[in-house]
């Protein structure tokens, strides 16, 4: 078992998502390009917690040479950037993929994340403590600013155990692109009806570039959009479900989100959708996990401020 390092300095959530996913340095940042590479997670080792329910998080910590590698510093250089709150000199690239439920050894009904990080950091991380306590401190505060959960930062990293549940290969797009995680298997969420973007308020240049006559012809697929929370006057973040009856696999999606707009369309023609979201969203944060049993798109869409009317 092991808790966190206490002598890592409390850093501001703020700071520790301007440290997470983001591109490293020398990777193509090309917003114009579709930029798109199938990563076949390694494992690497699994770490066990709890939430503030009591209710059991396995996080797979998982590897792989297609993602860039941070800049090495050392571990007096990390502490430093920790205590300026200053993150802009160091980044780290990683894939943190949507929650799925798993059954632990005991048959307990549990959830579970999958995280790819460059498989050079990751050998840092195994040589390196310090290192590895933020990285995790990064990913549980990453994971809980993401789904609106509290996680104990005392973690039990597995001995006999380096992952729970299956690695699927997980399609990795640059921004604005958004990451496509292929599950083989998935639990959906609840959602309701709602729309999305491309860009700022979709221009007909973008739509151009986007989508072409023969795809605007293409059915519109069965959706819903879901706010969480339900109440309040603004949600922390949407989820969109999309039913995609008859497609094989993520690499034939092609998923553009924008400030207020969404776009989705397919290879082959099967889909075209184009809708407006009721809220802004944070573009660069949104994740998507295509689930290859049921057919289904699940888009996780951070709320950044409302729509202009």
């Amino acid at each position: 078992q092991m808790e966190l390092d206490d002598d890592l300095p409390d850093v501001p959530n703020s700071v520790l998502q301007n440290l997470l996913l983001k591109p490293a340095e020398g990777t193509a940042q090309d917003g114009n390009e579709a930029m798109v590479r199938a990563v076949i997670p390694e494992a690497g080792f699994c770490v066990k917690t709890v939430t503030d329910k009591g209710e059991k998080v396995f996080v797979n910590i998982c590897q792989s040479e297609q993602l860039p590698t941070p800049k090495d510093i050392t571990d007096e250089q990390l502490l430093a950037l920790l205590e300026s709150g200053d993150p802009s000199k160091y980044r780290i690239s990683l894939s943190l993929g949507e929650p799925h439920r798993e059954k632990d050894n005991a048959g307990q009904e549990c959830t579970a994340y999958d995280i790819i990080i460059s498989d050079k950091f990751f050998e840092t991380i195994q040589k390196r403590p310090v290192m590895k306590d933020f990285l995790l401190t990064v990913v549980l505060e990453g994971l809980e600013e993401k789904y609106g959960v509290v996680m104990s930062r005392d973690c039990k990293v597995l001995k006999n155990r380096k992952f729970l549940g299956p690695l699927p290969e997980q399609v990795v797009r640059q921004k604005p692109k958004p990451y496509i995680v292929e599950m083989g298997s998935m639990e959906s969420s609840n959602q309701p009806q709602g729309g999305g973007a491309t860009g700022k308020k979709a221009s007909k240049t973008l739509q151009d570039d986007l989508i072409d006559n023969e795809e605007s012809t293409a059915p519109q697929p069965q959706y819903t959009l879901m706010r969480e929370p339900v109440d309040g006057n603004l949600p922390d973040f949407m989820v969109m479900e999309i039913q995609l009856p008859g497609m094989g696999s993520s690499k034939n999606l092609c998923l553009e989100v924008g400030e207020d707009r969404l776009v989705l369309k397919t290879r082959p023609r099967l889909f075209h959708l184009d809708v407006d979201l009721p809220y802004l969203v944070n573009n660069q944060e949104t994740g998507a996990q295509f689930n290859g049993q049921s057919k289904v798109l699940t888009v996780t869409l951070p709320v950044a401020g409302h729509a202009p009317c």
